[in-house]
Formats: structure tokens, C-alpha cells, sequence
């Protein structure tokens, strides 16, 4: 899978020559499915996390969220296997930070995703 690169600030990652690279990181897939809200893009409505319905919620069920995250990781092509999602939900600003370690091929790779309304 072949897509464009995205610097650390989530813009395009721009040379000097001012044109627009590619990647085919999987981490960076698994990234954006993460920030992807439910119903967010107009082509693919049923694509995204239920954010807004299942866990920026008052008493979210951390087991149904794990449950989603991996099914939204698991979903991106390369990743073999999820083997840890940390959920920290803050129910005073109503936004969540998730932590993921997932493998593709034989390396793990963890990353870090802060969801906020």
C-alpha cells in the first residue's frame, strides 16, 4: 500500500524541491485509522473508530473499545498481530489517549494516538 508521507506534525513531508514523498509504513496506516473518526469520511462512512458514540462517552466499556481498536488495527493490511492497547480516557475533557504495540512481520512497533473532542 502505497501513500503520502506525513511529517511528525501530520502535514505532508515536503523536500527542499518542494515535492511530496511516499511511504508504505503500515505504522503510519495503523496511525491514521486511529485518528480516523466513525462516519469522518464521506467515501467510506463506515470506516473510523466510534469515538463519539463508544468512547469519548461518560462510563466507557474499556473492554468494547479494546475490542474495536483491534479490530480497526487488524484491519490495516501487514499488521499480523495486536499485542497491546492501553486506553487512558479522561472524562473531565472527555478525550482519551491510546497506546498500541502491534507486529508486522517479525518487528513491533508502538505508537501513541490522543483522540480529543
Amino acid at each position: 500500500m502505497i501513500d503520502l508521507k506525513l511529517n511528525r506534525d501530520w502535514d505532508l513531508d515536503i523536500n527542499a524541491l518542494g515535492d511530496v514523498s511516499s511511504t508504505s509504513s503500515i505504522a503510519q496506516a495503523v496511525v491514521i485509522r486511529l485518528k480516523w473518526f466513525f462516519q469522518e469520511w464521506r467515501l467510506g462512512p463506515d470506516k473510523g473508530v466510534p469515538y463519539y458514540e463508544e468512547v469519548l462517552i461518560k462510563n466507557p466499556s474499556l473492554l468494547r473499545i479494546r475490542s474495536r481498536l483491534r479490530d480497526t488495527i487488524t484491519g490495516v493490511e501487514g499488521v499480523k498481530d495486536v499485542k497491546r492497547i492501553d486506553i487512558a480516557v479522561n472524562p473531565g475533557t472527555r478525550g482519551a489517549t491510546i497506546r498500541v504495540v502491534f507486529t508486522v512481520g517479525e518487528d513491533d512497533y508502538r505508537e501513541e494516538v490522543s483522540v480529543n473532542v
